[in-house]
């Protein structure tokens, strides 16, 4: 029989992962002496999550932190409560720190940013995501950290293109920069990051507020780009998106509030394969109608994942012929596509793999459809929010379900019949 006494260390060791810092510290070296040893195992600490931990004060994080130097990741994500010399005594005694996330914290300034610098001299990944504090003076001073490949500044209102071309000329291993929600870089940010990183950056996010076509169409030079999101497409028309299809090695593709785009723009940017392309996300978008819709699953015939929620042009026979040719589909999100609906019948025939379909708001969609769908494919989780003539509770409660399985959506049919027969 196979006890909590039985298991091997290295199983003891998995377990302690999803034990809290505060226990880990507190309560699991108490136990046994082998419990105590392995609590302070490398491994267990490889990690210090504290984002879903706000019970650790800042005591007890000195104290863990003292503890258990060797930790390579460190999140402080939401970490309002804590001190600005508390930050920096963590990072300075964290010298072997990987990634570091620090997001939300307004905390967050050049002080701590030079700390960072001087100590976490292996540092990878950097987080500072929602830091208002981090501006850029911030950015000069991260240019000292040489090894850093992501950095993620999205909504740091106060870093402008001078900070982005301090980090794109100083930073030589930068391959990765997430800059959502700063309104304040320009088309010359785009001009920079081809200029100095066209054969080394992979990942890019950037809010599209005050980009234009001549900006973003440079994109296409970055022939190693594998993952482009771009947030807020209102300005932007088919001539930014038309050269996409010389992104070969593309992975994911996010355009969101495209509401200028149309046919022409997306049968262009995928007039060519793209084998590597999983993910794609175009939302809000108006232009994206069946013809559209069907030369992405001729490019994209490895694509597991796409999003077209608030795409209200689409229509059945659009969607039967992309799921003709996207057989790996894995996650389908169709939130507020108002003209779909027989499609659904065809789901297990086409894309046998489906593991998450999302359909809010949907109002063509049959339930009895779903249901059918449902028990073909045990394994497809279901989100699904149609208000039937439920209850007011119940309707409430549906509008926060994510992802149903079918046994959830069965029993979410039940208490709709219920509610109205009562």
């Amino acid at each position: 029989m196979v006890t909590i006494r039985t298991l091997s260390d290295e199983l003891l060791v998995k377990v302690f992962g999803y034990l809290s810092p505060v226990e880990l510290v507190g309560q699991t070296p108490l136990v046994c002496r082998k419990w105590r040893n392995l609590s302070y195992d490398s491994k267990v600490w490889d990690t210090l999550d504290l984002h879903h931990h706000h019970e650790v004060s800042e005591n007890q994080l000195r104290r863990i932190v003292w503890l258990h130097c060797s930790t390579r990741k460190l999140i402080l994500r939401y970490r309002r409560d804590l001190s600005e010399r508390s930050m920096i005594w963590c990072v300075f005694h964290l010298k072997n720190l990987r990634a570091l996330d620090l997001s939300h914290c307004p905390q967050v300034n050049s002080r701590i940013v030079s700390t960072i610098v001087q100590f976490c001299k292996k540092l990878r990944h950097l987080n500072v995501n929602g830091c208002t504090g981090f501006d850029n003076e911030c950015v000069l001073i991260l240019t000292g950290c040489r090894k850093l490949r992501h950095l993620n500044f999205s909504e740091c209102e106060t870093v402008t293109d001078f900070g982005v071309n301090a980090m794109t000329s100083f930073l030589p291993k930068l391959n990765s920069v997430l800059c959502d929600g700063v309104l304040s870089l320009h088309d010359e940010v785009i001009e920079m990051i081809v200029t100095k990183k066209c054969n080394t950056i992979t990942d890019l996010q950037l809010d599209g507020g005050n980009l234009t076509d001549e900006g973003v169409e440079m994109l296409s030079e970055l022939r190693y780009l594998r993952r482009l999101r771009i947030q807020y497409c209102d300005n932007l028309t088919d001539d930014a998106i038309l050269d996409f299809h010389s992104l070969l090695y593309l992975e994911e593709l996010s355009l969101t509030r495209a509401h200028s785009f149309s046919t022409t723009g997306f049968v262009g940017a995928f007039s060519r394969p793209h084998h590597f392309m999983r993910i794609v996300e175009i939302t809000e978008c108006s232009g994206l109608d069946d013809v559209s819709l069907t030369a992405i699953g001729r490019s994209c015939p490895n694509l597991t994942d796409l999003n077209i929620s608030w795409c209200r042009n689409v229509t059945d026979d659009g969607m039967i012929c992309f799921l003709e040719r996207v057989s790996q589909l894995q996650v389908l999100k169709l939130q507020s596509v108002p003209k779909l609906c027989d499609f659904v019948a065809l789901i297990p025939l086409y894309t046998p793999s489906l593991a998450h379909l999302k359909v809010i708001s949907c109002s063509r969609i049959r339930e009895e459809d779903l249901l059918a769908v449902a028990a073909q494919l045990p394994d497809l989780q279901i989100a699904y929010n149609r208000d039937l003539g439920c209850s007011p509770k119940t309707t409430k409660m549906l509008k926060y379900f994510d992802l149903m399985s079918p046994r959830q959506f069965a029993m979410t049919n039940r208490l709709h019949r219920m509610s109205g027969s009562t």
